[in-house]
């Protein structure tokens, strides 16, 4: 009772933090080009995200904003490149105050001198696949950090400074390839690279408290009472028991599930007791409680024999990049039956194409395909079909643009996106299907990006002649077509999705006609009908229609009544409920979910009986903390 009196008072007190909010998370706007502020605030967004869900404030400050020697006692700065004088001058006063900093890339000689270091110049020769961690790290950091980073900005020490590596980065043959991390004799921390949202979150947070931990110790303590809490719910609440108590009494399973249920409160009174020691033990006491809790909880739900459990490999090269066999091993063992693999977008090919640009050198699709049969997975050749993302180079969209096949502003600025309305640009997306079908054993084919980016984006001068062509003028455009009350609006949006349904047609009837056994599938908005009117995606009349067999919409949430109202108006027709998989944004954008959330949205999807869930993305996140859960809720 005592253990439980403590624990409930620790809940009641302000989550800690370092002196209020004594991080501050900094990123680039004077030190930055314009159109780079935004990813550098994302990023920046990471690292304060990081923090917060351990339970530690941090501020977010613009580097024009930035003070140093405000009471900051840990100051992180992302992607600060060419900093100027004046923010040079706040750092070091910082120093001068105490503050410790942490760089993540940055290109300035005047900023790595400040920190006893030389910079050598920028390097793109990943990719590279881990950071591996040496002794001098701080206390509770990991040993590896699991990061896809293709380039860096590499620094070397000055003379007598006493910098010193402390982390190496690690190829996909597990090879050292160039220093990751410097420790400098003053405190300090220097990353040749940015920390990124694509996967290992657990990894980059504990590092981060590890960094400011240094300085408070407490931290340790205030992110394991935060974890904490959020891995007692299901026992505080009474869900699980509550959930328990469906299964017949007397019944093995539940018996079972009781004995587990007595273990964890065991469990969580341990956790509860580690809190009053501190330091990381606390932490990962907190830790390991969720992952047990999580377990249990996944086995008192029953999976349907049949549904498509489903991962997107964002990257195309698996967790292992050149080892798609332990790839495809852990997914089988997890589960999970399909594979939607990045191998082709409008402006690149991850595999020797005649059709796209070729991107590396390696043919990551003929890996996977191999790889995953040889497990018993199916494999879906998921393909950008309309946005330029990831091209080969700045000469493919180029060439894109010189042949007029980019959408444009009504100004005429070209976009990084091709016109659905074009006819070549269709040809292409269904040369690039033909190509990957014929030489591929692929189960299916994935389209994404299958759309137009938005309505603004659709209002340019070739898509007006085209769009005149077709229906007749627009007078007044681009007011005519973009106002609610344009006279031409309604005219224009239906032609527009028109134009993304004609693309779907043509590859649905090259498929049938050649490879009636592979099956079409398209990753969509989850919010129908909307998504008519805001991107030319009107894919429930798709699945009516059989332009496609299975609709994966992207239901990238936190809010439950959110997916719920989405998933009520998608499965409205129970037909065309068992051709649809719910995508489930575990480390979106939009949504970062627990394995709770994760678990509880993969039931709702079964509820409306969807034909199974996709899970969004393949990264060491999803692997450590989502499929253990997944395959033991997946066992029917």
């Amino acid at each position: 009772m005592r253990a439980l009196a403590l624990f409930l008072l620790l809940l009641c007190l302000p989550a800690f933090c370092l002196r209020g909010a004594d991080v501050a998370v900094v990123y680039a706007v004077d030190a930055v080009a314009e159109g780079e502020r935004g990813f550098a605030r994302a990023l920046a967004g990471h690292v304060r995200r990081w923090y917060a869900e351990a339970g530690v404030e941090a501020d977010l400050v613009a580097d024009s904003a930035f003070r140093g020697g405000d009471g900051h006692g840990v100051a992180v700065l992302v992607d600060c490149y060419t900093p100027n004088a004046a923010f040079l001058a706040q750092v070091r006063r910082g120093m001068a105050a105490g503050t410790r900093f942490v760089v993540c890339y940055s290109g300035s000689a005047g900023l790595a001198r400040l920190f006893g270091l030389e910079p050598v110049g920028y390097k793109k020769d990943g990719p590279r696949r881990s950071m591996a961690f040496l002794a001098n790290r701080p206390k509770g950091a990991p040993a590896e950090i699991a990061q896809t980073s293709e380039n860096r900005f590499e620094v070397r020490p000055a003379k007598g400074s006493g910098a010193a590596p402390m982390a190496w980065w690690v190829d996909a043959r597990g090879r050292r390839a160039g220093v990751a991390w410097w420790r400098t004799a003053g405190g300090h921390y220097w990353m040749t690279h940015v920390l990124t949202g694509d996967g290992d979150e657990e990894g980059k947070r504990r590092l981060l408290l590890a960094i400011a931990a240094e300085r408070s110790p407490g931290v340790w303590a205030a992110a394991g009472r935060r974890i904490l809490a959020e891995a007692s719910a299901p026992l505080r609440d009474g869900s699980l028991r509550e959930r328990i108590r469906r299964f017949p009494r007397g019944s093995e399973q539940r018996e079972r599930l009781e004995r587990a249920a007595a273990l964890l409160e065991a469990q969580r009174a341990a956790a509860e007791a580690a809190l009053g020691t501190g330091g990381v033990g606390a932490y990962q006491a907190a830790l390991d409680l969720r992952d047990l809790v999580a377990r249990v909880y996944a086995q008192t739900f029953t999976a349907r024999r049949g549904e498509t459990r489903g991962v997107w490999d964002h990257s195309g090269m698996g967790l292992w990049p050149g080892d798609w066999e332990r790839t495809a091993r852990t997914l089988a063992a997890a589960g999970i039956t399909d594979v939607y693999v990045n191998v082709a977008g409008a402006a690149f090919a991850l595999y020797p194409s005649q059709v796209l640009a070729r991107k590396g050198s390696a043919d990551c699709l003929a890996e996977a395909v191999a790889a995953c049969r040889r497990n018993g997975l199916r494999v879906h050749a998921w393909i950008l079909a309309f946005s330029c993302e990831r091209a080969a180079s700045s000469a493919t969209v180029a060439g894109f643009r010189e042949r007029g096949w980019t959408l444009q502003e009504p100004s005429g600025k070209e976009l990084n996106w091709l016109d659905p309305s074009h006819p070549a640009v269709r040809a292409q997306l269904v040369a690039a299907v033909r190509e990957i079908a014929t030489r591929y054993r692929v189960d299916g084919i994935h389209l994404d990006f299958i759309r137009f980016p938005g309505l603004p984006q659709s209002l340019g001068p070739r898509t007006r002649a085209r769009f005149e062509a077709a229906r007749g003028p627009a007078p007044g455009w681009p007011g005519c077509v973009s106002q609610p009350n344009g006279a031409r609006r309604q005219d224009f949006l239906r032609w527009r999705a028109a134009q993304v349904a004609d693309a779907v047609q043509a590859v649905r009837t090259w498929l049938r006609a050649n490879k009636p056994g592979v099956q079409l599938s398209a990753a969509v908005y989850g919010k129908y009908p909307a998504c008519v009117d805001s991107v030319g995606q009107d894919w429930l009349s798709w699945l009516r229609m059989g332009l496609i067999d299975v609709a994966v919409p992207m239901n990238y949430t936190e809010d439950p009544a959110k997916l719920a109202d989405w998933l009520g108006t998608q499965t409205a027709d129970p037909r065309l409920a068992a051709r649809i998989v719910s995508g489930v944004g575990v480390t979106a954008a939009e949504s970062r979910l627990t394995p709770f959330e994760a678990l509880r949205q993969i039931d709702a999807a079964r509820r409306a009986g969807c034909r199974g869930f996709a899970l969004f993305d393949l990264d060491e996140t999803l692997r450590t903390a989502i499929l253990p859960v997944v395959k033991a809720r997946s066992e029917p």
